[in-house]
Formats: C-alpha cells, sequence, structure tokens
C-alpha cells in the first residue's frame, strides 16, 4: 500500500515592514543632539583646561619678560651713567697742567668713543679740538727742517684714539702740528688735515681715500702703497715726499709745490688724476733723472 506524499508546506507570509511612529523618530534625533551637545561641551571644556592651564605659564614668562626688561634697563642706565662719568672725567684730565694726566684725558675719551655711541661723536670732536688747541701748526714749524724725531705724545694719543671714531665724518684736524707721526696701515678717511704739518711722517699702505691735505706741508712724508684715491692735495708742499706705489687715481695734486715727475715714478694714476703744469707721469722702464 503505498503511503500517499505530504502535502508541501504553505509559504509562511511576508513580514510587514515595521513603520517607525512619529514618537520612535523623535525620540532619535533627541537622543543624537544630546548625544552632539555633550560633545559641544566636552569640548569646550577641553579649551577651557587648555586655556587655565597656560595661565600659569603666561604668568611666570610675563613675570620674567619684566625682570629680563628691568634688568636690561639697570645695566643701560648704568652703563649711561658710567660714560657720563667718564665722559666728564676725561674733560677734566685734558684741562691738567702735565702730560700724562693729558695723555690719560685723550686715552679715556678714547674708550668712550669705543663703548658709547651716543657719546662717540662728541668725544672725537672733542679730541680734535684738544689737538687743534694743544699742537697748533706754525709757520716757523713749517719752515724747520724735516727730522725723523716721532711725534708728540699727544699727538700720538689723540690718532690713536681717532681710531674708534666710527662713522664719525668730518673731523677736522686741519692747522694742527703732527711732525713725525708714524701711521702705517691706518685708515684715516673722514679726517681733515688741510694746512696741517705733517712733515717726516709716514702713512705707508695707509687708506687716505677722499682726504683733505690741502694746502698741508708733506715735506719727507712716506706715503708708500697708501690709497689715495680722490683725496685733494692741491696747494700742498710734497718735497721729497715718497709716493712710490701710491694710488692716485683721482687724485687732485694741481698747485701742488716740490712735485716732481720722478716722485710719480711706481705711482698708479689714471685719466682723472690733476697734475701740475709740466708734471708727467713717467712711461714705466723710462730711466728718470734723480731730483736733484
Amino acid at each position: 500500500m503505498t503511503t500517499p506524499p505530504d502535502p508541501p508546506p504553505a509559504p509562511r507570509p511576508a513580514a510587514a515592514p515595521q513603520a517607525t511612529s512619529p514618537q520612535v523618530a523623535a525620540g532619535r534625533a533627541a537622543t543624537e543632539q544630546a548625544r552632539t551637545e555633550r560633545a559641544r561641551e566636552k569640548e569646550k571644556t577641553g579649551r577651557l583646561k587648555a586655556v587655565l592651564d597656560t595661565i600659569p605659564l603666561l604668568a611666570t614668562l610675563t613675570t620674567v619678560s619684566v625682570a629680563l626688561f628691568s634688568s636690561l634697563q639697570s645695566q643701560q642706565q648704568y652703563r649711561d651713567t658710567q660714560a657720563s662719568a667718564r665722559f666728564q672725567s676725561a674733560v677734566e684730565l685734558l684741562a691738567g697742567d702735565d702730560l700724562t694726566t693729558r695723555v690719560g684725558g685723550v686715552a679715556l675719551l678714547g674708550q668712550v668713543a669705543q663703548t658709547n655711541s651716543e657719546r662717540r661723536e662728541n668725544a672725537v670732536r672733542l679730541l680734535a679740538t684738544f689737538l687743534r688747541v694743544h699742537s697748533p701748526a706754525t709757520d716757523a714749524g713749517r719752515a724747520a727742517a724735516v727730522t725723523r724725531e716721532p711725534a708728540a705724545e699727544e699727538v700720538r694719543a689723540v690718532f690713536s684714539a681717532m681710531a674708534y671714531r666710527g662713522d664719525v665724518k668730518e673731523v677736522d684736524l686741519g692747522r694742527i702740528s703732527a711732525r713725525g707721526l708714524q701711521l702705517a696701515d691706518a685708515d684715516l678717511r673722514g679726517l681733515i688735515l688741510a694746512r696741517s704739518d705733517l712733515s717726516g711722517g709716514s702713512f705707508g699702505r695707509g687708506d687716505l681715500r677722499g682726504v683733505s691735505l690741502q694746502g698741508a706741508t708733506l715735506r719727507g712724508v712716506g706715503f708708500g702703497q697708501a690709497d689715495l684715491r680722490g683725496a685733494v692735495l692741491t696747494g700742498a708742499d710734497l718735497r721729497d715726499a715718497d709716493l712710490r706705489g701710491a694710488r692716485l687715481a683721482g687724485t687732485d695734486l694741481r698747485g701742488t709745490t716740490g712735485l716732481t715727475s720722478a716722485q710719480l715714478a711706481g705711482a698708479t694714476t689714471d685719466g682723472t688724476t690733476r697734475l701740475p703744469a709740466g708734471i708727467t707721469v713717467p712711461v714705466a722702464g723710462a730711466q728718470t733723472a734723480p731730483t736733484p
């Protein structure tokens, strides 16, 4: 006897889609909004904490900055006070009766010029005035024979102090007597030496570009390898001056006395070098008669 097959199972009805009620949607939105608010509050709290954490650091930095500024200000005031005291002391020493005292004043003014830029120009110009008063050029001095005696102590001290003049220009050292002054390799730019007596001195390898030597007495002065480009020597007395190797491009030599063509042998000139009438630059390698 054959058993009849089981009937196929009845198909399950499809699940009906669950409807989202307005209340559920509103609840979800409220939950999301609350989560967002909590995140914002947490972020704000973190920023506030970071700011509060920096306040002690800022306070410390402010305190340190104020202390540093006060310290620097105090140091500057101290330096100014010291410079003022040195300047006043130097002025008093310059008026001293003996040579040692005056030279000490010159050296002290040189220190002021070196260390205090605000008083540098006053110090430099005071030194120039001191030298014009204490070592003036005279007609008798200009006419005296050239010797190799060293320059006066005060003169040497002032020129040493002038090394600290910095960018002070147009320093008037005109009409001074500085006979026998030895200043090899010196930078004399910015100095005015017009009508000064520098006889017997030496400025070898010095930088005298643009320096005014107008009317100066330069008898027997050594200018070997010196840079005299653009210098003004009109009216200067150049008898027996050594110009070998001197750079004279653009130099005005018109009206000089005692200059010979032989003295220009070995000097460097160009078309802008202005020479006195009758003076020429010897051709390189040509034999030049010795100066009588």
